[in-house]
């Protein structure tokens, strides 16, 4: 019996698989390759993170005494209920508020600026840019170590320029319960200022040029140019960069020990300092539950300012695609 070569070819594509069968199972090679990938920094994070998370939930609701663990038991609600009826917990709370709320909107506004300027094309504008960024990666202990000595109140580099080169009065900077804070802020500000206006001016430079050439044309310049134009195109990065810094500022620690270590008094006691001093003191349950309060607030900030970046989102491309 003779087969013709049209039924031979029929006969072989029919032996083939089809092409979505073999899309799909290519489809699921990759995926596996992807989760064998993902599974080494997985265990890591589960390792590193879940497990200290769940222990330190339980340990929360236990009183265990860090210099005399054999009487540890379970208490239940008593840490956070004594945490709630401490003033000392609440004026911690506000301070770490009051300080990221200031310390962020001065490091947006100042950095916007810094930004802006720096958004020129001049010449050295490579070398002034990396020189600009040079703060953010000094470490805090160094950082701090080195602006407490500047701001010693007898041989301080301030206050020698201010009775040296203005005439004035010497300042107890970090002693003094209404300038410590103020002090701290400066640091703060003078650390990650440079790291904002970069961002901000990445921001800047990733629109699109017919964009600008579009304003140039129609004499949109100056702060209208930036209003109506420039901060409406990167009000992602600028909720981004808010997002970052906000949480950086309510976790604060190293500076603020280091500088003031909470004092004077309490002037400079915010929330990752005070959780300290209760370790410190030994109350291992009320310092876990401590710190599960400042991970619900700073989880609260971070929902709604994603649940804002989101609402901006859609409401840009609604705006584009009408």
């Amino acid at each position: 019996m003779t087969v013709t070569h049209g039924e031979a070819r029929l006969s072989s594509t029919a032996r083939r698989p089809s092409r979505p069968h073999r899309a799909g199972a290519v489809a699921r090679r990759q995926r596996l390759v992807a989760y064998m990938l993902l599974a080494p920094a997985v265990l890591v994070l589960v390792v590193l993170a879940a497990y200290p998370l769940v222990f330190s939930g339980v340990l929360s609701f236990k009183v265990d005494p860090l210099y005399n663990p054999d009487v540890a038991h379970f208490i239940g609600w008593r840490n956070y209920e004594d945490l709630f009826d401490n003033k000392r917990f609440w004026k911690s709370v506000r301070l770490t508020l009051t300080w990221a709320a200031v310390v962020v909107t001065i490091q947006m506004v100042l950095g916007f600026f810094i930004a802006v300027l720096l958004d020129r094309q001049m010449r050295g504008a490579g070398l002034l840019r990396a020189l600009f960024i040079i703060p953010v990666f000094v470490s805090p202990i160094a950082m701090g170590l080195t602006w407490r000595f500047i701001f010693e109140p007898v041989s301080g580099l301030a206050n020698w320029i201010l009775n040296t080169g203005f005439g004035l009065e010497k300042l107890s900077w970090l002693s003094h319960k209404d300038s410590a804070l103020t002090t701290l802020m400066i640091v703060d500000c003078w650390q990650w200022t440079p790291f904002v206006a970069l961002i901000l001016l990445a921001g800047m430079q990733s629109i699109s040029p017919e964009i600008t050439e579009a304003a140039r044309l129609d004499r949109v310049r100056g702060f209208t140019y930036y209003t109506r134009i420039v901060i409406p195109l990167i009000r992602p990065v600028i909720m981004v960069v808010i997002l970052i810094r906000l949480v950086d500022s309510i976790r604060i620690f190293d500076l603020n020990w280091v500088m003031t270590e909470g004092g004077p008094g309490s002037a400079t006691l915010m929330a990752s300092v005070y959780d300290y001093t209760i370790f410190k003191q030994g109350h291992l349950g009320l310092m876990a539950a401590y710190g599960f309060l400042i991970l619900i607030l700073i989880n609260i900030i971070v929902v709604a300012f994603l649940n804002s970046l989101y609402r901006t989102e859609k409401a840009a491309r609604i705006a584009e695609l009408n």
